[in-house]
């Protein structure tokens, strides 16, 4: 869309005044200053309305998903299809990336385009837009503006980043403990652990028909203990413990201690789900795979703290919705308060093993979390305070993240896809 503005009022006032002057008194002078400013006029209208329909805007970005600390690259062309130069262009960037600004004056002569790259560090997880621009160029004389917007837009969702934990325990949920071998445990799956030579005693259906023909002695299966349970995180995003600001904050520590465990869960072949009380609920139920890895990121990129404390949560947990049997209840908090631990009593009776990970506030001014990781290790809850600082964030090489673009299949598959382009015409 192109809108014209007249930047210099004065150019119709003066003609009109020559107009009345040529009637009232005709003069040569009058007619040469009378077509002379009207021609102008006509001149600088009809250049600034042909570059408005013929600068062409094409955007370029390599990313549709990059996570915080990752860099982001965009190439910007404008180019000029008109008959005659623009002299001046200003470009406007309407992106909602924090930090992304590709604003740049130039000119441009006729049939020719002007091009340049911008690159931006993500900081900030969530959802944004990569275009939607203003752009300004004119007639030579600057008397008439050609305003052409340009509303394109390409979404990046940037994800939280990974940390590098320490070895946190996770109390494990299976009914004979988490998925580790058991020799003659009572309940088997259809997976076998190891082998071990025969001994007097072992069931002839559990002989490893290949392994004795090789080593030429029997041996037997080891079958796994019951399988592992699955994991459910719970965040909380409590907005009243969301402390701090930016990359040190509570809310963002809190989200990427979230997105390491839930990372370090599929890794270990676990079922993840998430639950979350930020501004929307959050429920995902425990799934494995690389689409269930996109679908937590995705939520944990996007959700924000909101009114709904622990306790509510637990609660609705216990009564409203079903976590399952035999899983770990990954609780992340930074709740001092006591009453939320009377909740959890009652969501454990379900086979509900808890595991609190609790954030310490204490260096932001408030009490510390050792009263209450105390308490819960009194009633039998494995907690683990979590200082400031603890999680190591990873180095990223700035060269391999903007080198390609990926999109998930809804069967989990990660599959390149084309770079994104966006054309804008006046």
């Amino acid at each position: 869309m192109t809108r014209i503005r007249l930047r210099q009022p004065i150019f119709p006032i003066l003609i009109a005044l020559l107009l009345g002057l040529q009637l009232m008194d005709p003069s040569r002078v009058w007619t040469i200053l009378l077509v002379g400013f009207a021609g102008t006029f006509v001149i600088a209208y009809l250049w600034a309305r042909g570059l408005g329909t013929n600068i062409q805007l094409r955007r370029e970005t390599r990313l549709r998903w990059i996570q915080v600390g990752g860099q982001i690259e965009e190439r910007v062309t404008l180019s000029n299809g008109f008959s005659f130069p623009a002299a001046w262009v200003e470009f406007i960037d309407q992106s909602t990336l924090p930090g992304f600004n590709a604003n740049r004056s130039t000119s441009i002569n006729a049939g020719f385009f002007d091009q340049w790259t911008f690159t931006a560090t993500c900081t900030q997880r969530g959802l944004f837009y990569l275009g939607g621009a203003k752009i300004l160029t004119g007639d030579p004389f600057g008397i008439f503006e050609a305003a052409i917007h340009a509303s394109d837009r390409t979404p990046i969702l940037v994800l939280p980043q990974i940390a590098n934990l320490p070895e946190l325990q996770i109390a494990p949920s299976g009914s004979l403990g988490d998925g580790q071998p058991r020799r003659n445990a009572s309940e088997k799956t259809i997976h076998a652990a190891t082998v071990r030579e025969y001994v007097h005693g072992d069931s002839m259906r559990m002989i490893h028909w290949p392994t004795t023909a090789r080593m030429n002695e029997v041996f037997v299966r080891l079958m796994e203990s019951t399988p592992e349970g699955d994991w459910w995180i719970l965040l909380d995003l409590d907005k009243q413990y969301m402390l701090g600001e930016g990359s040190d904050s509570i809310e963002e520590q809190s989200v990427t201690l979230a997105a390491s465990l839930a990372d370090r869960g599929l890794r270990l072949r676990k079922s993840v789900g998430l639950i979350g009380n930020g501004n929307e609920l959050t429920w995902l139920t425990p799934k494995k795979g690389e689409g269930q890895r996109w679908e937590i990121m995705q939520a944990l990129a996007t959700t924000k703290p909101g009114d709904l404390d622990l306790g509510t949560v637990l609660e609705r947990t216990h009564s409203e919705l079903s976590l399952g049997s035999r899983h770990s209840l990954i609780i992340i908090t930074a709740s001092t308060k006591f009453d939320w631990l009377k909740t959890l009593l009652p969501v454990t009776k379900r086979n509900s093993i808890p595991t609190v990970m609790l954030l310490d506030l204490a260096p932001y001014g408030e009490s510390s979390a050792e009263n209450t990781a105390t308490m819960l290790s009194e009633r039998g809850v494995i907690c683990h305070i979590i200082p400031r600082g603890i999680m190591e964030l990873p180095k990223l090489d700035r060269s391999e993240s903007v080198k390609g673009s990926w999109q998930i299949t809804s069967t989990g598959e990660l599959i390149p896809v084309q770079l994104p382009s966006q054309q804008a015409k006046g």
